[in-house]
């Protein structure tokens, strides 16, 4: 997710928490009912109190659109381009987390392997989620598998600059 759309998530869930909270003091007693008839008629008086408050609501509604479209859309389809004497190849990241777990779990003592992975301009990103088994090292086991890795994405899949592959133990076996 980009840092417009955090803030932007930001903006959106401090707006929804604070009209939240206002409705639920009103309806619990706390705040009389007539500070916000009060506050809506202060709105009605004034022509520019009145363009921006309507900016400010057209604003949240936008983004009450743009926010759950982009969410459920990011990361979908997405694809690794990949460069050949013939042309342009592009490879999805489902296919190369799919491959990548079923790669890892031929490095003896890992179980469990999950992958996800990331494309940026300077190459691409890997995060690993597994099991390791605690009769072996963890720290030659995760070596191993980091290496594995990166040579079968190098050698197989043709992706030549693997920036990262970041691995997360979650049980030791």
């Amino acid at each position: 997710m980009k840092i417009y759309q955090k803030v932007l998530w930001v903006i959106a869930l401090v707006a929804f928490g604070a009209l939240s909270l206002g409705g639920l003091l009103v309806s619990a007693g706390i705040l009389p009912k007539i500070l916000i008839f009060s506050a809506l008629t202060a709105m009605e008086l004034g022509i520019l109190i009145r363009i921006g408050v309507s900016v400010v609501f057209i604003f949240l509604l936008g983004l009450s659109i743009y926010l759950p479209i982009v969410t459920w859309t990011e990361g979908k389809g997405t694809t690794i381009p990949l460069r050949n004497p013939l042309g342009e190849i592009e490879i999805s990241q489902k296919a190369i987390c799919e491959f990548i777990q079923r790669v890892g779990k031929e490095v003896q003592g890992v179980e469990d392997l999950k992958a996800k992975v990331k494309s940026t301009e300077e190459g691409v990103d890997v995060d690993l989620t597994l099991a390791a088994h605690a009769q072996g090292e963890i720290p030659r086991l995760i070596d191993e598998l980091q290496n594995v890795i990166k040579n079968y994405l190098n050698n197989t899949v043709g992706i030549e600059n693997v920036r990262e592959i970041r691995v997360k133990v979650g049980k030791i076996l």
